[in-house]
């Protein structure tokens, strides 16, 4: 709450005739300059919608996450504060990383600021999303990771389905916690299908770079959320990525306000978002 935030002005919205979900309150809608968006739902009805929220990377990191490889000292405290922890998953019914995507094992990807929280409530969700971890060796230090040590909070651990026996025994003491198989090899597809089963339709996901590059590759994300600082574009926040190309229209652009002035924060969809035939005058970003 201490943490002033300078809030974002709108460059650019192209949002017509897109199949948007708009929300947001009096506190969020004057920081982030209007409502938040996402898509009203993906491609598939077996799947949920997923939002990939990427960080132009830190030089020296080797996995893509959120502010772990984008520190405040970089990006300020409106893209972590308002934006990481807050509109990219206030309404999110889990988030899903890798071990690595947190930065560390004692972060819960949720949301904190109380204004946000008061928004998570009122569109009728639990205090935290799901936390899904993502792992396809199962080597994972369960007992040093704050996410395995409070009952009260939700976690899937996905991994290879020839690992599920394994896992769970080593989180025996830990029987809230489920596991998932996903097959042999680890199919994120297969996951986000037994999670939509599980009744969650909305899913944040934050990296790392191979989860990532596999949703990507999959074609299994709605919603490209992508921060970076000028003189950088998106681009270098997808600097990871090699594989198809990708299409993607843009739908909001944002610049940071004050001592922020240089961030810039994009909303990127696919085109099937917006209604067939619509001519909107949007020209396609494509990357490689």
């Amino acid at each position: 709450m201490a943490a002033p935030l300078g809030g974002m002005t709108t460059i650019a919205e192209e949002s017509g005739g897109a199949d948007l979900l708009s929300f947001g309150n009096a506190w969020t809608r004057r920081l982030f300059d209007g409502d938040f968006h996402r898509s009203a739902g993906p491609a598939s009805p077996d799947l949920p919608s997923v939002s990939l929220i990427l960080t132009e990377a830190h030089p020296d990191a080797e996995a893509l996450t959120t502010m772990a490889v984008a520190p405040v000292a970089a990006f300020g405290n409106t893209v972590p504060h308002l934006l990481h922890e807050g509109l990219t998953r206030v309404d999110a019914d889990a988030v899903l990383g890798g071990i690595g995507a947190p930065g560390t094992g004692n972060q819960i990807c949720s949301v904190w600021h109380p204004e946000l929280v008061k928004l998570r409530a009122e569109r009728g969700l639990p205090r935290h999303p799901v936390q899904v971890l993502v792992t396809n060796s199962g080597d994972v230090r369960f007992h040093e990771c704050l996410l395995f040590h409070e009952p009260s909070l939700p976690v899937i651990v996905v991994t290879r389905t020839s690992l599920v026996t394994a896992v769970r025994a080593r989180l025996r003491e830990c029987p809230w916690v489920d596991v998932i198989g996903a097959g042999d090899p680890l199919d994120l597809r297969a996951a986000l299908v037994q999670l939509r089963d599980r009744g969650m339709a909305v899913v944040s996901a934050v990296g790392g770079r191979r989860i990532a590059t596999s949703l990507l590759d999959a074609g299994l994300v709605t919603d490209l959320y992508v921060t970076v600082r000028e003189p950088s574009s998106t681009a270098a926040a997808l600097a990871f990525y090699n594989g198809p190309p990708l299409v993607r229209r843009r739908l909001l652009s944002k610049a940071g306000r004050g001592s922020e002035g240089a961030v810039r924060f994009e909303h990127l969809v696919p085109p099937s978002v917006y209604a067939p035939g619509l001519r909107l005058g949007l020209n396609p970003s494509v990357w490689r």
